[in-house]
């Protein structure tokens, strides 16, 4: 038996004004990583989702992930942005 992963969001990361290359993560992954900034009171200091549209007009969750200051060494100022398209949260 295989099982294939699909690609649904876009983890956009950005610290000190860097912006990094866009990854790709499966639902159920980024779902994972934005209960864990939920959950963490002191590396943290905001998590916001938001329900909008694309371009195209497709439904779209952004969820915005702001660290705390020195969350991570040397880095003052780290952002995550979470791209989740609607019906890849409403797939069952």
């Amino acid at each position: 038996m295989t099982t294939t992963t699909k690609h649904a969001a876009t983890l956009h990361t950005r610290t000190d004004g860097r912006t990094y290359r866009p990854e790709h993560l499966s639902t159920d992954t980024a779902r994972r990583l934005i209960r864990r900034a939920r959950a963490n009171r002191t590396g943290v200091a905001a998590v916001h989702v938001y329900e909008c549209t694309d371009r195209d007009g497709n439904a779209l969750h952004i969820a915005y992930v702001h660290y705390a200051p020195d969350h991570w060494s040397n880095v003052t100022d780290g952002i995550d942005i979470y791209e989740i398209p609607t019906a890849a949260l409403t797939d069952l």
